[in-house]
């Protein structure tokens, strides 16, 4: 009897999950096909009938996970463009975050955006962009801010992030997280 399309897409869902914790932890060249199988309990078998080759898994795991970050949320009715932006850049610019929870596929992949794979890099980047045009949509609401600072703010963050990652002393963590979100909040108009 065939799979039902709900079974294949949880399938297919637990796969993008395992490959997204797994390349977070080890880059694109440091993952194996067979230990994301393997991580969910699945077969190398069962891989093809969901994604043809590892660039796409990770095209599509980097994918997944952007839509599954706080700012691919909609922002709550109660609070202002504004407000929001706060949140978001508080919450991104975290000790917690830092440690794993709720990762930005951006900062937890940055050793990734070197690969020599066209897929790869441009999953990359367009994710980069889509952060890019969401927080640029939140901020013209009330800020001049332009695209340039828009940039400039989201590499400082996702630099941020991916440093602190390799710090080992919570002082230094904490003081790079605070300075860079007194630097985004000036250049995102006070927030």
């Amino acid at each position: 009897m065939p799979y039902t399309k709900t079974h294949k897409s949880k399938t297919r869902n637990k796969i993008l999950e395992c490959a997204f914790r797994l390349f977070a932890i080890k880059g694109f060249n440091g993952v194996t096909i067979d230990e994301v199988m393997n991580n969910g309990g699945l077969t190398r078998g069962g891989f093809y009938a969901h994604f043809s080759s590892k660039a796409e898994l990770y095209s599509e795991a980097l994918k997944f996970a952007a839509t599954s970050t706080k700012l691919a949320s909609l922002k709550p009715n109660h609070l202002s463009d504004q407000q929001w932006l706060c949140l978001l850049l508080n919450e991104y610019l975290s000790v917690e975050h830092v440690q794993g929870k709720h990762p930005c596929p951006l900062a937890f992949l940055a050793t990734d955006i070197n690969i020599k794979n066209d897929e790869v890099n441009t999953a990359y980047a367009n994710t980069y962009q889509g952060m890019n045009t969401a927080i640029m949509e939140y901020a013209k609401s009330y800020t001049r801010c332009d695209e340039q600072d828009i940039l400039s703010v989201t590499a400082m963050i996702i630099g941020a992030v991916a440093i602190a990652r390799t710090l080992k002393d919570q002082g230094a963590i904490e003081n790079l997280l605070a300075a860079c979100r007194r630097e985004a909040g000036a250049k995102l108009g006070g927030v």
